[in-house]
């Protein structure tokens, strides 16, 4: 079976003209032949060049080392950028509810989803001209942030499948045509990706660092605010107590006994430090003794109830 040279119909046998566009058949060897090529390569599973019988996924005649090549393939990655900008352009930007809900930034999207899926999902090209198309599209998009609203859970997982399936079609290009001046294209995309992927890890590991940082630095900060606090509460404490024993000399020194005894009643230690409240403990029983003892020595009648420690001792 023959083909025509101009529209590429199949010619009935012994036919002298194409009963399709009317050109003739005759001169069909060569011109034939390339027809043929065009017509089955990438479409075929036999070669067009030696008509050997090829399996699936195969880029190069095993028999004669044809190269096969087809607008199916080379179409497909263009159709996969489509269908990601699809997507994307579908995208439903949802609020969070509540100011401190975090949730959404936990969550993998439905529209980040369908992104992973298709990126996982895809087809290997066959050709090196469509490997190359490949690498462009997915190292220079496997690190563009996403839209505002999704967080690094989202950006992780979808820098995941584009990684897996660069290293996929780099691994094939390598075993396929590593021998191929033009692979070298792809090697150079596959070093730069593997480049800039230390770099934005590097990134990571700093931005993680930092983080930590911040948090430890606002701990301390917090421990050396509370510190602080207890210090100042703690001379503020000691502050009252002494200007207590102050008014109590005073109302000592002018017989005011009764006054006196009021004071000291106050003196109960406010503060955190277990030494200071048995100082001041001690020194409150011991002017309310000297109060009592000088009341009594002027004759002055006072009436005094110890708690309920002080009475049991």
């Amino acid at each position: 079976m023959i083909f025509c040279n101009n529209c590429g119909e199949k010619v009935i046998d012994g036919a002298k003209f194409c009963q399709k566009c009317g050109v003739p058949t005759h001169e069909t060897s060569s011109n034939h032949e390339s027809q043929r090529q065009q017509e089955y390569a990438g479409k075929s599973y036999k070669c067009p060049n030696c008509g050997e019988i090829l399996k699936s996924f195969v880029t190069n005649c095993p028999s004669c080392g044809f190269e096969l090549r087809g607008t199916k393939t080379t179409s497909a990655v263009r159709e996969f950028a489509v269908k990601l900008e699809a997507i994307e352009a579908h995208r439903e930007h949802t609020k969070p509810a509540g100011m401190f809900n975090y949730r959404h930034l936990l969550e993998i999207s439905k529209t980040d989803q369908q992104k992973i899926n298709l990126i996982q999902n895809f087809s290997f090209p066959n050709t090196k001209e469509d490997m190359l198309e490949f690498m462009i599209l997915a190292t220079s998009n496997i690190y563009t942030s996403t839209l505002i609203g999704d967080g690094k859970v989202t950006e992780k997982a979808i820098s995941k499948a584009w990684d897996s399936k660069i290293k996929q079609v780099y691994a094939k290009a390598k075993n396929t045509y590593i021998d191929d001046p033009d692979f070298s294209k792809i090697q150079d995309l596959y070093n730069s990706y593997h480049i800039d992927a230390k770099k934005h890890k590097k990134k990571n590991i700093i931005y993680l660092i930092g983080f930590i940082g911040l948090i430890l630095l606002f701990i301390f900060g917090h421990f050396i605010l509370i510190a602080n606090d207890q210090k100042n509460d703690y001379k503020k404490e000691e502050t009252r107590l002494e200007s207590i024993v102050i008014e109590i000399d005073d109302a000592l020194g002018k017989g005011e006994y009764k006054r006196a005894l009021m004071n000291a009643e106050l003196m109960e230690y406010n503060g955190y430090n277990k030494e200071r409240d048995s100082y001041w403990d001690v020194r409150q029983r011991y002017l309310i003794e000297e109060i009592l003892h000088e009341a009594e020595k002027h004759g002055v009648e006072l009436y005094y109830t110890p708690p309920a420690e002080e009475a049991e001792e």
